[in-house]
């Protein structure tokens, strides 16, 4: 699964250049975030633990190639800062995500805001667990990320978005290989540079 994702990343990386020499249309945007609701579940086989984490911050970077005027395909990568979840344990979670997007826009008629746009993503998440609970610290395995979200660009150069994404992966307790599934709504702003 890893493999297939990873392979598809790339060969869409090495293709939208293609696209994009055409209308010589690049975006580079850098974004801070911060996450309105979280939903966190750990599958064990006595029980699962199920909850919320802290509110926390995401740092987020997304590079877009424009096929049409009005379509990017692009990479990014989000960033969310280690919080505390509110279930017994008090494990403490965080993620790094790799992804793929695509964001369709519609262009509007406004001297303030320039487009709306939906956003799709998918890629693969790297899970950060610290666990409290007795014994060795358990391992992690990664898995699947991905997220939708709609945005406004403003004035040429802002960014605003709205973002449902989730996470899933595994952590091993000895031998015992149990689901991590977490989800979050996150509000990001940031600075769209036009290369």
């Amino acid at each position: 699964m890893k493999k297939s994702i990873l392979a598809v990343l790339l060969a869409i990386t090495l293709a939208a250049p293609v696209f994009a020499s055409e209308k010589k249309d690049m975006d580079l945007d850098l974004k801070f975030g911060y996450t309105l609701d979280t939903n966190i579940k750990l599958y064990l086989e006595e029980r699962t633990y199920s909850g919320a984490t802290n509110r926390g911050c995401i740092f987020a970077t997304d590079f877009y190639y424009y096929a049409a005027s009005d379509l990017g395909l692009g990479l990014g990568v989000n960033y969310v800062l280690d919080s505390q979840s509110d279930y017994a344990r008090d494990d403490k979670y965080g993620f790094t995500n790799v992804y793929f997007a695509i964001k369709p826009k519609m262009d509007l008629n406004s001297d303030i805001l320039d487009s709306f746009y939906f956003m799709g993503q998918i890629g693969y998440g790297f899970i950060r667990l610290d666990s409290k609970a007795d014994g060795p610290s358990p391992s992690v395995e990664n898995g699947l990320y991905w997220g939708l979200g709609v945005g406004l660009e403003i004035m040429d150069h802002f960014v605003l978005e709205l973002i449902h994404s989730f996470n899933y992966g595994y952590a091993k307790f000895g031998n015992d290989r149990k689901d991590i599934k977490y989800s979050e709504l996150s509000i990001n702003a940031g600075y769209k540079f036009n290369l």
